[in-house]
């Protein structure tokens, strides 16, 4: 069997990422993005993630149709669901190396938000959560990176820990649908993306598991800190490579 680097940096960051987001439910993007970005670039990896992300987001379904404020999700929803074919469009017309570096420093921004302890203080009125769905959809369908906005934001709610997971989780199973939908509409589906989400997507499956079991024993100020340790870098090397 030939040694593939490409896969296994692939499949160190799904790891990793897939913990993040069983643990935290969120997160995954942020380490999974960059790792995917070094092995076979920015718009594969987009695509793959985005594929890869239907298993993992229906192991965690349930959590959320049971806890989720979805009532209070809808404006975010909807509003990051009219946004989102911008950002896809993006996608499909911004140069390669543009679109990987421009990637590389949006991940960088959040990361170093949700590091510095960064919430919204005020009360979430309608024209913000309409702005921050917006922003959120725009980065959803661009580099599947809708999530940092939608978590900062909900984190203000002091809904609790599990409340506030299970919002972060329906947010994204709704969007994920669009954004599934919006890349068949440009295209970017072929056999070799599906056949790389197809091999990778049993880690993913498996480290959301792992960390879902985590969520219950282990600190999540460390965890939180290592994810965003190995987000620093791997956002580093995809800048800069």
């Amino acid at each position: 069997m030939t040694f593939d680097p490409a896969l296994i940096l692939a499949l160190a960051g799904i790891f990793v990422g897939g913990l993040a987001r069983g643990f935290m439910g969120f997160g995954a993007a942020l380490v999974i993005m960059p790792a995917l970005i070094l092995a076979y670039g920015p718009v594969p990896a987009v695509v793959i993630l985005s594929l890869m992300e239907v298993p993992g987001t229906l192991q965690l379904l349930p959590t959320a149709l049971r806890e989720a404020n979805w009532r209070a999700l809808a404006p975010l929803a909807i509003a990051a669901i009219i946004a989102l074919p911008l950002g896809a469009w993006m996608l499909v017309v911004v140069e390669a190396d543009v679109l990987r570096r421009s990637i590389a420093v949006v991940v960088l921004v959040f990361a170093g938000l949700i590091a510095m302890g960064w919430r919204y203080g005020g009360a979430p009125r309608l024209p913000l959560t309409i702005g921050i769905g917006s922003v959120s959809g725009f980065f959803s369908g661009a580099a599947n990176l809708g999530g940092p906005p939608v978590v900062l934001f909900l984190l203000a709610n002091n809904s609790g820990a599990a409340g506030t997971r299970a919002g972060i989780m329906a947010y994204f199973s709704v969007v994920m649908v669009a954004r599934l939908s919006m890349f068949g509409v440009y295209g970017l589906y072929n056999t070799e993306i599906v056949a790389r989400s197809l091999t990778l997507v049993p880690v993913y499956i498996l480290a959301i598991w792992l960390g879902s079991r985590l969520f219950r024993d282990v600190s999540e100020v460390l965890f939180r800190r290592l994810v965003l340790a190995l987000v620093l870098v791997m956002s580093l090397i995809a800048l800069f490579a």
